[in-house]
């Protein structure tokens, strides 16, 4: 799923996605952080969202490095991933294995967190891999909205009970949304916490249909959104952006249709195309 872009105080936009505080809508990053006005949205505060932390080369996904050259290049939110290791401990990674992004093997469920932080290395920064905890700090030192992914489809009341009580006992609650596939696991979420900003992320409009009520926010590609499903949305304070948009035809788009941030992997081409 962006974002997380409360994202109902997103869709004032100062929320997004984006990068600093005050969630209470719906998904994408969240309330009162710095936001960005395109240029194809008029006055419209338009988020901008850093998708597994935008990797150039020289910086790795999903690592604080990452997140940081995102924000300067000019990302308003940092969408991330968390799974949980063996000991249910919540660590930043995309992927269901720690093979392709650092120098260990084998699925994350598989490892404690000790072992983790003590033998595998993420490629690019030679550090460990980011704990949920550090996450949130990041985002505390640098008021940054985070748009947390929850991955996988197996997270029981209890896990998804840990997210949450992790987010509201740090300082950033109204910078963080959480997005899933799942519209079980965010039903969890907004159960434990109904001012918790939450984002579905879709492949197309069947499944937004089907979940209006249930989140506070979509990721959804550009091209199955029209001005009258924006509109939709909007009617009923519900955040939307476009998802995973890598293309200045996808970007504009997105932005004619009104929508209320992107995320994407290139943060820095779609700045250099944003000031043509």
């Amino acid at each position: 799923m962006m974002s997380a872009v409360s994202l109902r105080r997103l869709l004032s936009f100062t929320l997004a996605l984006t990068v600093a505080a005050g969630l209470s809508s719906i998904t994408l990053p969240a309330v009162s952080a710095p936001t960005t006005t395109s240029p194809l949205a008029g006055e419209r505060d338009f988020s901008l969202t850093a998708h597994r932390g935008a990797p150039t080369r020289g910086f790795g996904e999903n690592t604080l490095a990452t997140f940081r050259e995102a924000l300067d290049q000019g990302a308003t939110a940092i969408e991330t991933d968390l799974r949980r290791t063996k000991d249910d401990q919540l660590v930043v990674l995309h992927d269901s294995g720690v093979g392709r992004t650092t120098n260990c093997a084998g699925p994350i469920g598989a490892w404690t967190l000790r072992k983790l932080t003590k033998k595998c290395r993420e490629n690019h920064t030679k550090k460990p891999l980011p704990t949920a905890a550090e996450l949130l700090d990041f985002a505390d030192k640098t008021g940054a909205t985070l748009m947390i992914e929850l991955k996988g489809s197996n997270w029981s009341i209890a896990q998804v009970r840990g997210v949450v009580n992790l987010i509201k006992d740090s300082n950033v609650f109204d910078q963080v949304s959480v997005s899933s596939l799942r519209v079980t696991v965010l039903r969890r979420v907004r159960r434990l916490a109904p001012n918790l900003d939450t984002q579905l992320i879709v492949s197309g409009w069947p499944k937004v249909a089907s979940t209006l009520g249930d989140v506070t926010g979509y990721n959804v590609p550009a091209a199955s959104l029209t001005k009258a499903r924006v509109k939709r949305l909007h009617r009923r304070k519900i955040v939307v952006v476009g998802g995973q948009a890598n293309s200045p035809a996808q970007w504009r788009r997105l932005a004619k249709l009104g929508v209320d941030g992107v995320v994407t992997p290139s943060v820095r081409r779609y700045t250099s195309w944003e000031r043509r």
